[in-house]
């Protein structure tokens, strides 16, 4: 089965709401109501003939990004997989349509943006240095000490990773950028 992807213009009904899933990844989700309308030329005026809402989810990098970015009421473009959920509550029966957001946006339409890139570490899967074993081991290091190759371990080890090649110089204000080549 091929799933259907939509992209749609509306607004936020409330601040996004952050959390995260059993397996810890971070998750936002929000409504998006989408009004429908035209411009009726005779009256000269835009009438609204109703409104449409859908529930926003997104997940890692882009939910933190949407949490951070997004208030009630900022007009949004939102892009993801559309799902259509038929809910039963007692005597209660509907329908949610969702969307499972892959791009999210400032609708320019209606102002401007300043885009902010932010840094954030990036790790393919769980922490390395979160695993028990590797905080034993750096933990069993005295600080200052060093491997059998003369290279520092523990915390030292640490602070010299923490930055990648090029990075430290531009974060301690070096005056020209270190370039790297690939």
């Amino acid at each position: 089965m091929t799933d259907s992807y939509v992209t749609v213009a509306g607004n936020l009904t409330a601040d996004p709401v952050v959390g995260s899933t059993k397996v810890g990844d971070v998750f936002t989700s929000f409504r998006v109501a989408v009004n429908h309308g035209y411009f009726d030329r005779e009256r000269g005026q835009w009438l609204e003939t109703g409104a449409s809402f859908f529930k926003v989810s997104c997940y890692q990098a882009l939910a933190v990004n949407a949490f951070e970015s997004l208030k009630k009421g900022t007009p949004v473009l939102v892009h993801g997989r559309l799902k259509v959920v038929d809910w039963v509550n007692g005597d209660k029966r509907g329908t949610d349509v969702e969307i499972k957001a892959s791009a999210i946006g400032p609708n320019l339409s209606f102002g401007q943006a300043d885009y902010t890139s932010v840094r954030r570490p990036h790790f393919a899967g769980e922490d390395p240095a979160d695993d028990e074993n590797v905080r034993s081991a750096l933990a069993d290091q005295p600080v200052g000490a060093a491997g059998a190759d003369g290279e520092p371990v523990g915390a030292e080890a640490l602070e010299e990773d923490t930055y990648g090649e090029g990075d430290y110089e531009e974060e301690q204000g070096a005056e020209e950028p270190v370039s790297i080549s690939a």
